[in-house]
C-alpha cells in the first residue's frame, strides 16, 4: 500500500516525461496516459533537454526503464543541483528492484510502479501535484529502521584526504570523471586514482556504492 506525506501545496505546473528516445510508441502511449490522468499536456523530452531554463518549478517524470542505475544517479544529481524546485516522480519502476537510495534525493517526490493501475497512478500524480510525496510503505519502514540504527561512519569520513573529500562531493553532485577533472584541473587518470582510493576507504566498488554510503549515513543531511 502506498502512502503520502504532507509538505504543503503548490500551484499547477507543466509535466515532462524524461526518456532516452522520445519517438518510441510505448513512450507516446505512456505520455498520453499521463495526460489523461492529469488533464494537462505531458511532453516527452530527452535528459539533455531537461536542463533548459524553462523547466524549473515543474513536474518531471523520469522513466526508470530507460536508464541504468549509474545514469539515474547522475541524472538525479544534476536535477538536484540545477533544478531543486522541481518535483520528480520515478515511473515504470519494478517492485522487485531496490530503488530506495534513489528516493533519498530531495527532488524525488514519488514513485509509480509498472504494476500500478490507472486509479493509483491518478492518485499519485494528484498527491505530488498538491505538494506532497508518494512513496511505498516499505520505503517508510526502511527510513524508520535506518533512523533507529544509523551507521557510525565518522572515523571513515575523517580518514579521507581533502582531495578524496572533493571527489566525494563531486560524485554526490553526479559529475563524470571528465567533469571532475575539468573542475579540479586534474587529469582523468589522477581522478580515477583518487576515486579508487575513496572507494577503498568507504568499502564500496563504484559510484553507486558511494551514493548509497552517503545516503545511508546521512552525510548529505549533516553537512559533512
Amino acid at each position: 500500500m502506498d502512502v503520502s506525506m504532507a509538505h504543503g501545496t503548490r500551484d499547477e505546473s507543466k509535466t515532462y516525461l524524461v526518456v532516452s528516445h522520445c519517438n518510441n510508441l510505448a513512450i507516446r502511449l505512456l505520455a498520453k496516459s499521463i495526460e489523461n490522468q492529469r488533464g494537462v499536456s505531458c511532453t516527452a523530452i530527452s535528459r539533455d533537454d531537461l536542463f533548459c531554463d524553462q523547466i524549473q518549478d515543474d513536474l518531471v517524470l523520469i522513466n526508470v526503464l530507460d536508464f541504468s542505475t549509474p545514469e539515474m544517479e547522475r541524472l538525479l544529481g544534476r536535477v538536484q543541483e540545477n533544478m531543486p524546485l522541481c518535483r520528480v516522480i520515478l515511473v515504470n519502476a519494478d517492485r522487485g528492484d531496490n530503488i530506495f537510495f534513489l528516493l533519498n534525493w530531495p527532488v524525488v517526490k514519488g514513485v509509480i510502479y509498472q504494476q500500478d493501475n490507472d486509479a493509483l497512478i491518478s492518485k499519485a500524480l494528484d498527491v505530488v501535484c498538491k505538494g506532497r510525496s508518494w512513496f511505498p510503505r516499505s520505503y517508510m519502514d526502511y527510513l524508520v529502521r535506518h533512523r533507529k540504527t544509523p551507521t557510525r561512519c565518522g572515523h571513515v569520513f575523517e580518514s579521507l584526504t581533502s582531495r578524496e573529500r572533493q571527489m566525494l562531493d563531486h560524485v554526490v553532485r553526479g559529475m563524470s570523471n571528465h567533469e571532475i577533472a575539468d573542475a579540479l584541473c586534474l587529469s582523468t587518470h589522477t581522478v580515477k586514482a583518487h576515486l579508487q582510493s575513496l572507494y577503498r576507504k568507504v568499502g564500496v566498488k563504484n559510484r553507486v556504492g558511494v551514493m548509497r554510503w552517503v545516503h545511508e549515513n546521512h552525510l548529505e543531511e549533516s553537512g559533512e
